[in-house]
């Protein structure tokens, strides 16, 4: 390994490997306009998908976004 490479991450499982997708590439985040969406209506049945993302895969880019949706809006 040369300098200033970090060890490749152990993935065991596809849990594993969706998480490391989701926080190191930031694959898989719905468009800016769905998230958008999703925030203003969390309820909303049509964004499952989001909710999932967001709540339950806990998506450290979008979760950010959230973050600075509302610190925009509370300005």
């Amino acid at each position: 390994m040369k300098e200033g490479e970090s060890k490749a991450p152990e993935l065991k499982t596809l849990g594993d490997v969706v998480r490391w997708v989701i926080a190191e590439l930031g694959a898989m985040c719905p468009s800016p306009e769905r998230l958008a969406a999703y925030f203003a209506n969390p309820d909303d049945v049509s964004l499952r998908d989001v909710r999932y993302h967001v709540e339950e895969a806990r998506c450290p880019i979008c979760q950010a976004e959230r973050e600075t949706m509302q610190r925009a809006t509370s300005d």
